[in-house]
Parts: structure tokens; C-alpha cells; sequence
């Protein structure tokens, strides 16, 4: 933690700690009530304008029925997650009609290394104008989307977090959105029994497009798919555009996705490019 708020204070900013931060009860950062407290106390200082999760938030998906949302609507501020607490990314968007972004949480920044890319792009997002900016998909796998200009607000993030949100009041409307789908420790069957549930749930009728973050190099263990191409196109179904192989997984380098906010996936060039269309930021 003193790596965290060192870098933070570093930058110039002031840092304010959620009561019980540091506690921990097995696996998680304490109960749940507790750490749903912690984040409504950020929300509610005015002096707080970032809310970033300390760690990677296993556990995150226990707050979604535990937040005051209309707390939130009412006091705005920019929420950063990944992994877990991309949980709440939806469920604040879904629920408090807040964007936020999905790129880092506070692990990011007491790393050994900090991946200068990811940290200039992260506080570029947070902080000022990001419409216009635009990120090359060099390594990209674009799948039933060669020649199409593909826009929409962006939703999802973390499989493992995303996925208990289906069905539910905190889940986001998907229909027309740009999906993001990323999972760490992941097998192809695991994956296929997450895109297979959300595929029966209705969260992939009428998306935008799907990406899918890299790394994905989830264990084979006897899938009847060649790589993760196939594997993503067999259980997701439809007709939408796939685009796999994109730089947002558990990385360091990431890309930063404005969760809510709208985004095109422009595949008419020699490789597909990301166009922010929208600041999260708003002056």
C-alpha cells in the first residue's frame, strides 16, 4: 500500500484511504459489507475525485447489491477497475448511469515496472480530452468485420466478473454496445461454459461487437477448437463482429476502455484501428 500512495503523492495528489483497506479475511479484503462501505465513503467526500481499487478485488461482484447507487448518481466521480472490480464498472453503469474506465486498479501502480504506455494512456483518460485519439490494432484478429466502420458505448471487461452480473438489475443493456470479454487462469472449457451462458442469457443478441483481450492463452485441455479464434466463434455464435487478440487483458500494457462511453472499431485500413468518440471526462 505505501508503494501506491507513494506514487499517487508522487503525481501531486492528495490520497484519502477507505476505512479497513489493509484488513483481510481469507482470500478476500474483508466482509462484504465493509468494503462496500469503503467505496460509498469515497463517493461521498467531496474531497475524492478517483475511486481506484487497491488490488485486483477478488470478490468485487459481492458489493453490487450492497451499493447505494442514487448516492453515486448523485456524487460523481471517475471509477477505475480491472479484473473484479470490473464488476462494478457495469453495475455502476448499469445502475447510477455513470461511465468509468476499465484499464488499471491500484496494483497497476506498485508494480517493480510500471508499463509507461498504460500509465501515460491511463491518466490521459482520467484526466482530460481523449475523443479523436486513436489506438492501431497491429496483432488484431478481426473476424466477419473486414471493410466495416463498427461504433457503440462499451461495456464488459473481466468473463469471470462480468458473468454474475447476467440476468440481473446491475447487469448493462448489451444490445448495440462494443462487448469486452478478457479472462486470466482460464481454460478453454471454462471459457466455453461462460460464452455459452451468456449467448443463452441473451447478453449477445444484438451486440455491436465482441473484443476479446489478450493474453488468452488459456490451457486446450482437449477442446475440439484449434486455437482461441475458433473457440471464440463457435460458442458465441451469431453474426456480430469478432475481434480477438486485443491488448486489454492481464498484461502490462493495456489498452483503456471508457466504460459507457462510445468507441469505433474502423476495419477499413490496413489493420483495425480504436477511435475514442466520446471523454470520459467531461469539462
Amino acid at each position: 500500500m505505501e508503494h501506491l500512495t507513494g506514487y499517487l503523492k508522487g503525481r501531486g495528489y492528495a490520497v484519502q484511504l477507505a476505512e479497513g483497506v489493509l484488513e483481510q479475511s481469507g482470500y478476500l479484503a474483508g466482509d462484504a459489507q465493509r468494503r462496500a462501505a469503503g467505496v460509498m465513503s469515497m463517493f461521498e467526500d467531496p474531497d475524492v475525485a478517483l475511486v481506484l481499487p487497491a488490488t485486483g478485488g477478488t470478490g468485487a461482484a459481492h458489493l453490487v447489491d450492497l451499493l447505494d447507487y442514487a448516492l453515486i448518481r448523485a456524487h460523481p466521480k471517475v471509477f477505475a477497475g480491472f479484473s473484479n472490480p470490473t464488476a462494478l464498472n457495469n453495475s455502476i453503469l448499469a445502475a447510477a448511469g455513470l461511465p468509468s474506465v476499465h484499464g488499471v486498479s491500484g496494483f497497476q501502480f506498485f508494480q517493480a515496472e510500471i508499463d509507461p504506455w498504460t500509465e501515460a494512456a491511463f491518466w490521459a483518460t482520467v484526466s482530460g480530452s481523449i475523443a479523436g485519439r486513436e489506438v492501431a490494432g497491429h496483432d488484431w484478429h478481426v473476424h466477419r468485420a473486414d471493410g466495416l466502420v463498427v461504433t457503440g458505448p462499451v461495456v464488459g471487461g473481466n468473463l469471470a466478473a462480468f458473468r454474475p452480473l447476467a440476468g440481473t438489475r446491475w447487469m448493462p443493456a448489451t444490445s448495440g454496445r462494443i462487448l469486452l470479454i478478457e479472462a486470466m487462469n482460464a481454460t478453454f472449457e471454462d471459457v466455453d461454459d461462460a460464452l455459452t451462458h451468456l449467448r443463452l442469457a441473451g447478453v449477445l443478441d444484438g451486440i455491436a461487437a465482441l473484443l476479446i483481450g489478450a493474453p488468452a492463452d488459456w490451457p486446450h485441455v482437449n477442446a475440439p477448437d484449434t486455437d482461441v479464434d475458433e473457440l471464440i466463434l463457435r460458442c458465441a455464435g451469431g453474426t456480430f463482429p469478432v475481434v480477438t487478440n486485443v491488448g486489454f487483458g492481464h498484461q502490462p500494457r493495456r489498452i483503456q476502455f471508457p466504460i459507457g462511453c462510445r468507441v469505433e472499431l474502423d476495419t477499413r485500413g490496413e489493420r483495425p484501428v480504436l477511435r475514442y468518440l466520446e471523454d470520459l471526462v467531461r469539462a
